[in-house]
């Protein structure tokens, strides 16, 4: 498996172990066209993005927010 990251292609040299049930889960999840090594990127991208979302949430319901404007000033914007 070939991946362009940062404009360069990175060749798949990894193998990783996976019990029966979880590679039937994997499969099953994957989509026609794509690569077992695509799925897992995708899954991986999923997660980051639902950690950011719980984050940004967190930050929204116990952050201490001061307007922009005043920000700026602050930090001499």
């Amino acid at each position: 498996m070939a991946e362009a990251k940062g404009g360069q292609m990175e060749i798949a040299n990894k193998r990783v172990a996976l019990t029966p049930s979880t590679w039937a889960a994997l499969s099953n999840i994957k989509t026609p066209g794509k690569s077992l090594g695509d799925t897992v990127s995708d899954l991986i991208a999923e997660h980051q993005k639902r950690m950011l979302e719980r984050d940004l949430d967190e930050i929204d319901a116990n952050g201490q927010f001061i307007p922009w404007e005043k920000a700026k000033k602050e930090l001499g914007l």
